[in-house]
């Protein structure tokens, strides 16, 4: 009989890996006849969260009656935990409470299941009004969030729980919470603290899920044959998540490099577990396999996921079959301009446990050269240290941007438009600019970062306050994250993610002067950001840790790997643009600071308009992101009906037109509808669908159905202002676009941006009179 607890249960909700789950049922002896590699090492995270559970359960003892273990003991005795349940003790709390029957639960009845031990945090008793007692269980975690599979956690407790009350005849007398609780780290905390906030939460839907797993999958996944000689029928994936996996090494044999074109399709990056299974059931289960399965994408039961990404999934397989670098079916990316003259580079680190930046660093180089460089390693996880890094590296961004301004002004004034600059910025991981955000977020109550704040918003000129159009704000989005130019326009023969590491030792070949390559301690496999093991030793000053100054070198090296992979794109956009097809093609002007804000004045109601500002232009981006892809995907994502045959024109109404098009059958099935207040006729030109300013001269909208139209999903009919549609754009449109060339797509609208910018200056209007 296999033996699991509640660690498995969270496992599965965490990972949704049946593998892993099969390994926690077995033996030792049955992991060591595999051979299955396992990582037995206390995670520091692990320790962490059992230290942080301590201190919350010390201090909720010194606050309230807690029953607690004896001394010497891990697990509240078999004694204490009945005479708790029974009503027979006084306190309020138990601690580390075994919840485990003596008898098979009945949910695993019939499944050649049973349970180790299932300790619970903490349980509460408390006494309702009918006199009935209530139980409530809770869960202590060194996290910021409580997250699906905690709650999963607890709902399985519960379940345990029930059964041990039915066990011991308590069915009657008490009464379970309905609601389970989760004590995480403070919003306004930090792990080394001993204060814990409360986080409820309703249990029905994850006892569903529970009893799901329970009844459904986990006998399935226990009935999966491992043993000698690598014998293993379980099913696996390797993403960003194994990370923290203890079979992580065993797994990563299967995507060995050595192995070549015979390595498991998870070696492939964006490969998802369901993707993966697809594949497997079209008999697609290795990198070589998946780079010669032409057709894919029209194989019967692929899938929408699968069909949609077939074409990037194939070129990224052949990548690493091949060991080569590949160029996708992506023209072109709206995320890079085409031109930097003074490059500014910036890495942020990111401490999930204390939610505070573990490392920053910013370089800006212009001809080339490094004019520039800043890194801070915060001492320690406070507020004031944080704010104090942000402002050191964040400060010398705005200085060296300050600095531009002022150049182009007299550029300008001087009417010598030679020395005008364009500016950009550049990260390597998206996630690195969300980080930074919510930095900012954390430290609007200090001047020197509400400055800060208002100068970034200064990047976004708002549309109101510039007559010309080529100015709008669409041509100013400042920012580039390289991952995500580098997944737009290139497989490379990297496996499982797209990090700064794989994908600048994998340029190497093609030019790149200074691929990353971490010193001991810093290599991961699936990023190259900081690590929690590296992060947390620092704060914690554990023996053999690195230093803050090894911390400032990995973050120097990986500044110089993401200058030199910009410099590569830039080369290879410049060879593009001589054959005619640029690769960048997010418009700029040279860089000018917006004057409207005045930072040095910047009141609460300057930063709410600063926050919704930010919002609608990051909305901006990720729509002109949709638009700049191929029309086969953004038609295949139900964003656009491609292939549009115009049938006829007619008037409707004295002031509008009716556009009849045929569609296509690929294209039938989307998203669009009347419902879209706003939508683009384009001819599939970039330079007309991805300019923001030109979107009002192909304005339309579909026609409400008739009852005939729901009959004929071959037809749609467009509705256009007859102004737009005898412009100049329209009408040349008309003449060039070739027979079935029309496409319709969704642009970027957002009705309550300017609302709320009107609504906030009439504000700060009332509190300046």
């Amino acid at each position: 009989m296999k033996n699991f607890s509640a660690s498995t249960v969270k496992s599965w909700f965490q990972y949704g890996c049946e593998r892993k789950v099969r390994y926690e049922l077995s033996s030792d002896a049955e992991l060591a006849a595999v051979p299955v590699l396992k990582d037995v090492r206390e995670a520091p995270w692990a320790k962490l969260g059992n230290e942080f559970e301590d201190r919350v359960v010390r201090r909720l003892a010194a606050e309230a009656s807690v029953l607690q273990p004896s001394p010497g003991d891990k697990v509240l005795s078999e004694r204490l935990t009945l005479a708790f349940l029974r009503g027979e003790r006084t306190e309020t709390y138990a601690a580390q409470v075994n919840l485990k029957p003596a008898r098979t639960p009945s949910f695993l009845q019939g499944t050649g299941l049973d349970l180790n031990r299932n300790i619970a945090d903490l349980v509460r008793r408390t006494i309702l009004p009918d006199g009935r007692a209530q139980f409530t269980v809770i869960d202590i975690k060194a996290t910021r969030r409580a997250t699906a599979f905690h709650k999963n956690q607890i709902a399985f407790y519960v379940r345990v729980l029930e059964e041990r009350l039915a066990e011991i005849g308590l069915t009657r007398q008490v009464v379970l919470d309905r609601d389970g609780e989760v004590w995480r780290i403070p919003n306004d905390g930090t792990a080394d603290e001993d204060r814990a906030q409360k986080e409820v939460f309703p249990l029905r839907p994850y006892l569903r899920q529970v009893d799901d797993f329970c009844r459904q999958k986990l006998p399935g996944i226990a009935k999966k044959g491992i043993g000698a000689g690598g014998f293993d029928q379980t099913f696996f994936h390797l993403y960003f998540k194994c990370e923290q996996c203890a079979f992580l090494e065993h797994c990563e044999q299967a995507i060995a490099p050595v192995l070549g074109a015979a390595r498991d399709v998870s070696a492939v990056p964006g490969v998802t577990h369901e993707t993966k299974r697809v594949l497997a059931q079209l008999g697609v289960r290795t990198v070589g396999g998946l780079a010669k399965a032409k057709g894919l994408a029209k194989a019967p039961g692929a899938g929408w996921s699968l069909t949609r990404n077939a074409s990037r999934l194939i070129a990224r397989a052949q990548a690493l079959a091949n060991e080569t670098v590949l160029r996708t079916d992506e023209e072109h990316s709206f995320l890079m301009p085409p031109r930097a003259d003074v490059r500014l580079f910036l890495s942020l680190d990111y401490d999930p446990v204390d939610d505070r930046i573990a490392a920053a660093g910013y370089r800006r180089v212009e001809g080339g050269r490094i004019l520039d460089a800043a890194v801070s390693v915060p001492p320690s996880p406070s507020l004031q240290d944080e704010a104090d890094a942000l402002v050191f590296v964040m400060g010398r961004l705005i200085r060296d941007l300050a600095a531009v301004d002022q150049d182009n002004r007299k550029a300008q004034d001087a009417g010598d438009e030679a020395a005008l600059k364009y500016a950009h910025i550049f990260f390597y991981e998206p996630s690195e600019a969300l980080n930074l955000q919510k930095a900012i977020a954390r430290h609007l109550e200090d001047p020197r970062v509400r400055s800060g704040l208002l100068h970034l918003v200064r990047l976004f000129p708002p549309d109101d306050v510039v007559p010309e159009p080529e100015f709008k704000g669409a041509h100013h989005l400042p920012a580039t994250a390289l991952r995500s130019v580098i997944e737009q326009l290139y497989a490379l023969p990297v496996t499982v993610a797209y990090d700064l590491r794989q994908v600048s030792q994998a340029l190497a070949v093609q030019g790149v002067a200074t691929p990353y390559q971490p010193n001991q301690g810093f290599e991961r496999p699936f990023s190259s950001l900081l690590s929690i093991d590296v992060i947390r030793g620092l704060r914690d000053g554990a023996t053999g840790a690195p230093s803050p100054q090894d911390i400032e070198a990995d973050v120097s090296a990986r500044l110089d790997a993401l200058q030199g992979v910009t410099a590569w794109l830039y080369a290879q956009h410049t060879a593009a643009a001589d054959k005619g097809a640029p690769l960048l093609r997010l418009t700029k002007r040279p860089f000018r600071f917006h004057e409207t804000f005045d930072p040095l004045e910047a009141a609460d109601l300057d930063v709410l308009l600063a926050c919704e500002l930010l919002e609608n232009r990051a909305s901006l981006l990720e729509t002109l992101v949709g638009l700049a892809q191929p029309a086969a995907r953004r038609r295949d994502a139900g964003r656009c009906m491609a292939g549009l045959e115009l049938m006829r024109v007619s008037n409707y109404g004295p002031r509008r037109k009716l556009l009849v098009f045929r569609v296509p059958p690929a294209s039938q099935e989307t998203d669009l509808g009347p419902g879209d207040f706003k939508l683009i006729l384009t001819d599939d030109n970039p330079d007309l669908r991805l300019d923001a300013t030109q979107w009002a001269l192909v304005d339309c909208r579909i026609k409400t159905s008739d009852e005939d139209d729901l009959t004929q999903p071959h037809i749609v009919k467009v509705v256009m202002g007859k102004d737009i549609f005898e412009g100049a754009v329209m009408q040349e449109l008309l003449k060039s676009t070739p027979k079935g060339g029309w496409h319709l797509d969704r642009p970027f609208f957002d009705v309550n941006t300017d609302k709320a910018e009107r609504f906030l200056r009439h504000l700060s209007a009332g509190q300046a009179a």
